[in-house]
């Protein structure tokens, strides 16, 4: 009996040890704020000092690295319709070329050129209204002519 009560013991222990630490790092983040009433003074004298600390933005970096955290980053701007209609027909010509050239593993080549021309070709679709198929990248090949002969319809061309 007192080994499994000593089990649980441990167990609970180690659990809250990691619950505590996860909420550290958001907090240090900047995170999702869930800062008990209690504790928002604190917080609020402490937080500015830890984020402007070597240590705290090293702790920091870190967790970023290793995906434990989310980067802070500004949201970033679309990119210009016209832009994506240059990218598609770099992504064309690309396509061309590996099918015409003698590299090894040519089928991977292609795979991969074609997984881009689609990513590229779904966003030029939303952005010109064109409602594209749902599913997931790769697209078959009917479903891209049908796309292509849409965005054309729409008067956009690369």
């Amino acid at each position: 009996m007192e080994t499994v009560v000593t089990g649980v013991v441990v167990v609970l222990f180690f659990g809250a040890l990691y619950v505590v630490g996860w909420e550290i790092g958001r907090w240090v983040s900047g995170g999702p704020r869930r800062v008990p009433p209690g504790l928002a003074p604190l917080t609020e004298h402490l937080g500015p000092r830890l984020r402007a600390s070597r240590l705290g933005r090293d702790v920091v970096e870190g967790l970023e690295r290793v995906g434990l955290l989310e980067r802070r980053r500004p949201p970033s701007e679309p990119v210009p319709s016209v832009l994506l209609a240059l990218e598609l027909r770099r992504l064309a010509a690309e396509v061309r070329r590996i099918e015409a050239s003698d590299q090894p593993h040519p089928a991977a080549r292609i795979a991969a050129a074609l997984a881009a021309y689609d990513h590229v070709l779904v966003q030029l679709c939303s952005r010109a209204d064109v409602p594209t198929p749902i599913g997931l990248l790769p697209l078959d090949p009917r479903d891209r002519v049908d796309l292509e002969a849409e965005l054309v319809a729409t008067g956009v061309d690369w």
